[in-house]
């Protein structure tokens, strides 16, 4: 590996709309780790076209390291079926694995909208049941937004039923560095 480059590849969730990069979830986990993460979330992105830029977007810097949160657009907006998603995660991870760096996902956090949260319900079950077969290491942005009692994403947590709050983004990031720093990505030395 080269300079140990960590990329966080995915959509708005990832890019930190509506605020922008600065207070995403990636800032937040680069600052706890002391460490640049380079993200590479583009607003509205779905599994297919995240699929058509990763090698550009992220292999080209020879990472050692990539978190792929992706699959709330397909869910929302896509109209993608399941097995179309699942292919294309499949295809990302095959991508990564095969440039020789660790595959991440993340587990997508909670949406307001009923029919999107079931497929987001199957998606991170899936993620879930692979994930130690495939050798891939899981993020769960699920847990951190989600009020326990109802299974919703906490209302003091997002913006709009789908995009975290600062405070939301800040859990998401305290997350995402507590397993990173578990792989050994933690404050780098001077």
């Amino acid at each position: 590996m080269t300079a140990d480059i960590i990329v966080a590849l995915g959509d708005s969730l990832t890019y930190g709309y509506p605020f922008g990069p600065a207070s995403s979830w990636v800032e937040e986990a680069a600052t706890i780790l002391k460490r640049p993460i380079v993200n590479r979330g583009i607003n509205g992105e779905t599994s297919f076209a995240l699929l058509s830029r990763v090698e550009e977007d992220a292999l080209s810097l020879k990472p050692s390291c990539v978190v792929i949160l992706i699959g709330s657009n397909d869910a929302l907006f896509a109209g993608m079926r399941w097995s179309e998603t699942e292919a294309n995660l499949r295809a990302l991870a095959e991508a990564v694995q095969g440039s020789g760096a660790q595959v991440v996902f993340g587990l997508p956090p909670a949406v307001d909208d009923p029919a999107a949260e079931r497929r987001l319900q199957r998606q991170r079950a899936w993620l879930q049941d692979e994930a130690p077969r495939q050798h891939w290491e899981l993020i769960d942005f699920y847990t951190p937004l989600v009020d326990p009692t109802t299974g919703e994403i906490r209302e003091e947590l997002t913006v709009d039923g789908l995009h975290p709050s600062k405070e939301g983004y800040r859990l998401m990031g305290q997350a995402a560095a507590g397993v990173l720093r578990r792989l050994g990505y933690g404050n780098q030395r001077s």
